[in-house]
């Protein structure tokens, strides 16, 4: 007999006393989440969101290659597939199953033809709620951020720049699937949200403090025990805020300022007296400066007219003339304009 031979076999008697043994997947269930999309095949989650592809691509991609995981044979092989897996009906409540029909062939000599066998395995699909969607729905949260003054309320300002700060932020995030905020709460201790993880929490309370230069702190709070004895710890993320904010009128060093910004170190204030600008220590100004706010009376002016060194203003409460120092009015006003200010201890004081 002519060869080729293999183990002094013949094509055809090698193949007869060495066919393939093949332990074959016939079936692979498939959990699908109805919400998220999210796979779990043979217990491991595929999330779906966090990939370009679509769903079908996906699902055919995990199938094969958990197909070829699952077929033992001492022999390398060869796959081809087909399916009939179609995107439309993966989320079909009328379609419960797919087939994949895997083609294996291996060559055992180079002259040999090829040995081949066809099996079909069943996808069953079945419609359940992922693990994190599962959270979601049951208000699940791992940290709480808090935003507060210094011994001081929330300006409307700020309380107007953190909620869309966190906005743009989630806007971020929201490709994340475990990326949520449950509650956002502001009253008048502040700023108040439940917040899916503990990176969220810490990364939203980074963002906060970069913009209003406060102080962060994090308290633990003992949550649950896990069934593996684990302690489930909730995060309280605390940013602080300075005791002075943006447009605080604050007496220091017998002057009054009107706060321009803030810092980690440094405060910037403008005085009411020359509006001049200066930068001071933030840890003096705070631990030595008074607000007065809550003791100033807003009052509206006009700059009737001014010389090199003198002006005469008009009081619009009252229509009162009286003449004050040039440098004590905001730069660059000029006659006939409205300045916006305010008496303190009988005094008037112009901010712009």
């Amino acid at each position: 007999m002519n060869g080729p031979f293999l183990d002094n076999l013949c094509e055809k008697c090698y193949k007869k006393e060495n066919p393939l043994e093949i332990k074959k997947l016939e079936i692979l269930p498939v959990e699908i989440c109805p919400k998220c999309e999210t796979l779990r095949i043979l217990g491991t989650q595929v999330d779906t969101w966090k990939r370009e592809e679509s769903i079908e691509e996906i699902l055919r991609e995990v199938a094969r290659r958990t197909i070829i995981e699952k077929t033992e044979v001492d022999t390398p092989l060869q796959y081809d597939f087909e399916d009939d897996i179609e995107d439309s009906k993966i989320m079909n409540y009328g379609v419960k199953e797919f087939a994949v029909n895997t083609r294996v062939y291996a060559k055992p000599h180079k002259d040999f033809s090829e040995f081949e066998e066809v099996f079909t395995t069943r996808l069953k699909m079945r419609r359940a709620t992922c693990d994190e969607c599962s959270k979601y729905k049951i208000g699940y949260y791992e940290a709480i951020l808090q935003v507060r003054g210094e011994n001081r309320r929330l300006t409307e300002k700020e309380e107007e720049e953190i909620e869309n700060l966190i906005e743009r932020m989630m806007k971020q995030y929201e490709d994340a699937k475990m990326a949520y905020i449950l509650d956002l709460d502001v009253d008048q201790d502040g700023i108040t949200a439940k917040v899916s993880t503990k990176f969220l929490a810490e990364s939203l309370a980074k963002e906060i403090k970069g913009i209003s230069a406060g102080k962060i702190s994090v308290a633990y709070e003992h949550k649950t025990t896990s069934r593996d004895g684990t302690d489930v710890y909730t995060n309280t993320y605390l940013v602080k805020l300075p005791v002075f904010a943006r447009e605080d009128v604050v007496e220091y060093e017998n002057t009054l300022w009107v706060v321009r910004s803030v810092s980690d170190q440094q405060i910037k204030m403008e005085s009411l007296e020359n509006h001049e600008i200066r930068q001071h220590d933030r840890k003096r100004v705070e631990n030595r400066g008074r607000k007065k706010n809550d003791e100033i009376v807003k009052r509206e002016y006009m700059l009737v007219s001014k010389d090199m060194n003198a002006v005469v203003i008009m009081a619009l409460d009252n229509y009162e003339n009286f003449e004050d120092n040039l440098e004590r009015i905001p730069p660059k006003k000029e006659e006939g304009e409205n300045i916006n200010g305010f008496i303190y201890d009988d005094k008037n004081y112009y901010l712009e």
